[in-house]
């Protein structure tokens, strides 16, 4: 059963133990993840069902290494739109939903709307997209870009 919003689902230190161990590779085996918490392998299946139907875990997926795939400027783009109506903010969530570029939206608080996350191979693709694609939506008043020059952490892994 999902969790409902706002609260938190009971997990003792078995359960914590295998959410950081499924963290940190999701590929381990259920018998390698049952050696790691002491229990044996239908406990173990039995809990990590449990924590995926609590929504803890989400999904799983790889992650890529963008710049082994050419994507090697990270773009953050600061967009603020022209009025804070809930028709403008939904049509911008859904313009931005199928552009592939942008790996993350958020919608913000302070001098801007939404704080955009983009993945592209250089600064003719940052332009060619400025252009044809986010600029292209009438009810944005203002773009601001910030360029990433080094990562030093990138991570999904949350500490429980």
């Amino acid at each position: 059963m999902k969790a409902e919003k706002n609260t938190v689902p009971k997990i003792d230190a078995i359960d914590k133990k295998l959410i950081e161990e499924l963290q940190n590779n999701c590929k381990q085996s259920i018998k390698q993840l049952a050696d790691k918490v002491n229990l044996s392998v239908s406990p173990t299946h039995e809990r990590i069902k449990k924590i995926e139907e609590s929504g803890i875990i989400k999904g799983y997926i790889g992650l890529v290494d963008p710049q082994t795939l050419g994507k090697n400027l990270t773009v953050y783009c600061q967009v603020t739109l022209v009025k804070h109506q809930e028709k403008y903010l939904n049509d911008f969530e859904k313009y931005v939903s199928d552009i592939d570029e942008i790996i993350e939206v958020a919608y913000v608080t302070g001098d801007y709307d939404f704080l955009l996350k983009i993945l592209l191979e250089d600064m003719n693709e940052y332009q060619d997209f400025i252009i044809k694609k986010i600029s292209q939506l009438d009810i944005i008043s203002n773009i601001k870009s910030t360029f990433v020059i080094k990562q030093s952490k990138n991570t999904n892994k949350i500490k429980i």
